[in-house]
């Protein structure tokens, strides 16, 4: 049995060789999927829509594709923790995790029927890529309006046509098959073959072959986009795709009062790779440039602190933000929506020229230290 890590424990699923020839979806089971899907994905308040061929049949024909033997949605990269933990209660309801593929996709099945998931993780601040040949701005993902599908309220577009005509050209409202599964024995043998020696190559050669291939994909995209008007800066770099061992996450704060929130961001955070390193900022730094900070904890005390927590692998002090990222050996740079000031801005450019990978994780909804503080405060008052 095969095994993906969750904050859980370790899911253990089977590892199928898919080829689904002239299968075609069900309507009635996959609307029941889909229901089901929604209402466990939306609960955990993750991004996740139609993609690809399966957008354009909801958007042109209001159905699904009758060709189509899966539907295709995405989720975002830093959502894919969360995902992963839904997997347990998913189960519970009839689906099967059936194939897991390191690039960043899930196929999942119930009652027989398909649904692929797509994880986009970003390329730049405003690209991110499937792991196959698509990518896709940032916009298109996170500008978005609830569409009613048969009842089921999915993410699309908010500049949908822009969109598919940009993706598929002017002809997308014209109904064409273009996936096509062999019915062929050989042909399928040796599709069941290919993707059986990458399941079972090496990080280091699988992530080289990716990169390899998505070299050629991405200088496609960069043509389609100066076609269109849309240049993107030529020392944009694959940086998730880099071949690697060992994936370093780094993230930054004050933590002055732990909660809920930032043992959360922390979980998330270690998922995204194999080590956690968390600087907080250093509280001389701090009052240095707001004298009328409220820091309550020493600059040693939050750092024991935060060790404690089990995500952690290393803790470490910083003052600037911009020159930290210069100093620590990391992979991965993870932020919150609320890290956006000058400094960051500088820091994410800089994480974007020299191929580390950024990611902002959203905040968990009812906590934050500022709140904490307003209560502390509040309390004291009526002492």
């Amino acid at each position: 049995m095969a095994h993906i890590k969750t904050s859980n424990g370790y899911f253990e699923y089977k590892n199928h060789l898919l080829n689904f020839g002239s299968k075609v979806l069900n309507p009635e089971k996959m609307l029941e999927n889909l229901q089901i899907l929604s209402l466990y994905l939306d609960k955990i308040d993750i991004n996740w829509g139609p993609a690809f061929g399966t957008l354009i049949g909801i958007v042109r024909n209001e159905d699904f594709q009758p060709w189509k033997p899966v539907f295709d949605i995405y989720i975002l990269k830093e959502d894919e923790e969360r995902f992963k933990d839904a997997l347990w209660l998913l189960k519970k309801e009839g689906f099967e995790l059936v194939r897991y593929e390191r690039r960043g996709r899930y196929y999942i099945k119930r009652r027989g029927e398909y649904i692929k998931i797509f994880v986009l993780t970003k390329v730049c601040s405003d690209i991110r890529h499937t792991g196959s040949s698509d990518f896709i701005f940032e916009k298109y993902i996170q500008n978005t309006v609830k569409w009613d599908f048969k009842g089921v309220q999915l993410n699309v577009p908010t500049e949908v046509d822009e969109y598919l005509t940009f993706q598929y050209g002017e002809d997308w409202t014209t109904p064409k098959q273009t996936v096509k599964y062999s019915t062929n024995t050989l042909v399928r043998c040796w599709y069941w073959t290919k993707t059986w020696i990458q399941d079972h190559l090496p990080d280091t050669l699988y992530y080289q072959w990716i990169l390899d291939h998505r070299k050629k994909d991405f200088r496609k995209f960069k043509e389609q986009c100066n076609k269109a008007g849309f240049p993107i800066p030529r020392d944009v770099q694959l940086a998730s795709m880099q071949p690697r061992k060992y994936r370093k996450v780094l993230t930054v704060g004050v933590y002055d009062l732990l909660h809920k929130g930032h043992v959360e961001l922390f979980r998330r955070a270690k998922g995204l790779g194999d080590y956690l390193i968390v600087a907080a900022q250093d509280s001389d730094f701090i009052l240095k440039y707001k004298p009328k900070a409220q820091v309550m904890n020493s600059t040693e005390d939050r750092k024991y602190m935060i060790k404690s927590i089990r995500y952690v692998d290393e803790v470490i002090t910083y003052t600037d933000v911009d020159k930290i990222v210069q100093e620590v050996d990391f992979d991965v740079f993870v932020t919150g929506p609320d890290q956006c000031h000058s400094g960051f801005q500088r820091t994410i450019q800089w994480c974007e020229k020299h191929g580390k990978e950024h990611i902002v994780l959203g905040r968990t909804d009812g906590v934050s230290s500022s709140e904490l503080k307003a209560k502390i405060a509040a309390n004291k008052s009526r002492v």
